[in-house]
């Protein structure tokens, strides 16, 4: 059983808030007495700000994220100018930064499960601006080289895994189990909106080859950031006693996610349409040269995706209906359908069209999702289950990238997208067939 601890500072305990959607007064705000535009039905979505906790970690993920892009697009220019923009490179900087999201990400789980949450988030931030200020310090120097920047890409990709467990669990934590879904839907919205303003921010500093300002733009986000989530008041928890090693306490976690339905469909769903979906992006430089003849429309395609996104993950948190393994299966395949349209698309005007409805479907589901098994896993087993979650989204992502990226080049750019938007359509049309139509296991009162 989980012991919590509620600081003066709350008057009540958001630990079993995330755990009781009935409890709908123990942030403090009650959902359905919030006052104004957060308390009618037109700002369902955005209840989560009424929280003093949740608007702390929102403005600290808005500005980390929004530094992470600015960096990244740095160290992307920074690698074109060191290796003679030698793909192979690239594509090592890209594996660097991401693959630990695979590796790591379950064994962060098991620490955000075992640790201080907010605590793992100072530690992933302070270790953030330090990475970033090392790079910034050797750019400006003139000491950098390719191999010295996959190998701070590598330090960043650690840090963001195991942030990443900590911070869904947090966000979790940070407001009522009712006001979860806008909580998840706001959080995935401002992910989105970052990918749109960090590229506008960098675009001139990367023009004037300035990548070691954009290095200190981002060690200065991630201290703020810090800085505002040490101020955030959360509930503390003792972690139940389990036997066996970190291994043992893996495998709970897995155990868990298949006992808790419908999580562990739900982690197979995300798992596909990121190998089969997001990974796509890898080859539309090649499709914007190649198909619709012009290179820098790539940067057209990803403002379209990004802000598909960001309206896709926001309509979650407007629906009145919980989030389902079927509502998501027929989304999926409206994904499938759009990614099908564009490999057709021989003109910008379709290509961003249906790049947009990708990016709001996409988005949609891995929001709903994300919701879903939030409201159905434990709170002990919360960062384990979570991390599952990071593994079959972001981590799986350079994976699908290199699966992408080969089979391209042997068959073809369209070929290749069309077989993407088949295996994600089939399995959407599978899953919508086989789904449950019972309520998920926090409905039922099982959490």
């Amino acid at each position: 059983m989980v012991k919590t601890h509620v600081e003066e500072s709350l008057g009540a305990n958001p630990g079993d808030a995330a755990l009781n959607p009935a409890d709908s007064v123990a942030m403090g705000v009650p959902a359905a007495r919030a006052k104004g535009f957060l308390g009618s039905s037109r700002g369902r979505a955005f209840r989560a700000f009424a929280h003093r906790p949740f608007r702390l970690l929102f403005v600290a993920f808005l500005v980390n994220q929004t530094g992470f892009w600015i960096s990244h697009l740095g160290m992307q220019g920074l690698m074109v100018k060191l290796a003679q923009n030698d793909p192979i490179w690239l594509g090592r900087l890209f594996f660097a930064l991401f693959i630990p999201a695979f590796a790591l990400a379950p064994i962060a789980g098991v620490v955000a499960d075992r640790v201080d949450r907010k605590r793992i988030m100072l530690v992933s931030y302070g270790s953030v601006a330090v990475c970033s200020a090392v790079l910034a310090a050797l750019t400006s120097s003139g000491r950098i080289d390719p191999l010295s920047l996959c190998g701070l890409a590598l330090l960043f990709g650690v840090s963001f895994s195991f942030a990443g467990p900590a911070s869904f669990a947090l966000a979790a934590n940070a407001v009522p189990g009712d006001d979860l879904p806008s909580a998840v839907s706001i959080q995935s919205a401002a992910n989105n909106l970052t990918r749109v303003v960090g590229p506008v921010v960098a675009a001139p500093i990367l023009a004037a080859d300035r990548y070691e300002l954009a290095f200190g733009v981002y060690m200065v986000a991630a201290a703020l950031s810090a800085v505002l989530i040490a101020r955030m008041a959360h509930a503390h928890y003792e972690a139940e006693l389990e036997d066996g090693g970190i291994f043992a306490r893996l495998a709970t976690g897995l155990r868990h996610a298949r006992e808790r339905r419908p999580a562990l469909p739900a982690l197979t769903m995300v798992a596909t349409l990121s190998f089969f979906g997001v990974s796509h992006m890898v080859v539309m430089p090649v499709f914007a040269e190649e198909v619709l003849g012009n290179v820098d429309y790539f940067a057209w395609i990803v403002v379209a995706t990004g802000a598909g996104a960001m309206f896709g993950a926001l309509s979650i948190g407007f629906r009145e209906a919980r989030p389902s393994m079927r509502a998501a299966a027929v989304l999926m395949v409206g994904y499938g359908i759009a990614l099908a349209i564009f490999s057709a698309a021989t003109t910008l005007a379709v290509a961003l069209a249906m790049q947009f409805v990708i990016g709001w479907t996409y988005f949609a589901v891995m929001t709903s999702l994300q919701t879903l098994v939030q409201q159905v896993v434990a709170e002990a087993k919360r960062g384990r289950v979570m991390s599952l979650f990071q593994v079959a989204w972001a981590g799986l992502v350079p994976w699908g990238g290199l699966a992408i990226g080969e089979t391209a080049g042997r068959i073809g750019v369209t070929t290749t997208l069309a077989l993407c938007a088949a295996v994600c359509g089939a399995y959407a049309a599978g899953s919508l067939l086989l789904a449950p139509r019972e309520a998920p296991a926090a409905a039922r009162g099982l959490v």
